[in-house]
């Protein structure tokens, strides 16, 4: 992606949650690489979620996002958020996969106003996010899944 189109009053850092029965379960990338949405607490511990850079870029006058894992020391290889063959959602060398991300209503995302949302995220093709157990996948015409970001810092630029 041309860094030049990069949206800094839109990129962010955040953790996102699935929204169950009220109850906030973390969304962690597991051993293999795949998003995965685990238990709010394990043996009465809280399990904290991984923090993702959405960078936006700007591409026809939409605002569109690369999802790629935040650290100190930057994204593991370079990888970024991707569908698999079977429709699950994991981090990829080699991909720059465009997304939409929303608030769930639909409207723009304002990051700095917002410091916690329900959002959608798509594809181009109207693919959403959807947890499916303590998967995340997507699906074509899927109905949105409560996914919530806890925005941390707004205005990371590439790392």
């Amino acid at each position: 992606m041309d860094d030049s189109k990069l949206d800094t009053s839109k990129s962010f850092t955040a953790d996102v949650y699935l929204e169950d029965g009220g109850i906030r379960r973390p969304v962690r990338i597991n051993d293999g690489g795949w998003l995965q949405i685990l238990d709010a607490q394990i043996k009465g511990h809280p399990v904290l979620p991984t923090t993702l850079w959405f960078g936006c870029y700007e591409e026809n006058g939409e605002a569109i996002y690369i999802i790629k894992e935040y650290t100190k020391g930057g994204s593991k290889n370079g990888s970024t958020l991707d569908i698999s063959n079977n429709d699950y959602l994991g981090f990829y060398s080699k991909s720059a996969k465009h997304w939409r991300v929303t608030r769930l209503d639909g409207e723009e995302l304002i990051p700095r106003s917002t410091p916690e949302a329900h959002i959608s995220v798509s594809t181009r093709g109207g693919r959403k996010w959807t947890a499916q157990g303590e998967h995340c996948v997507v699906l074509k015409g899927g109905a949105d899944s409560k996914f919530l970001v806890r925005i941390h810092k707004v205005g990371v630029y590439h790392f």
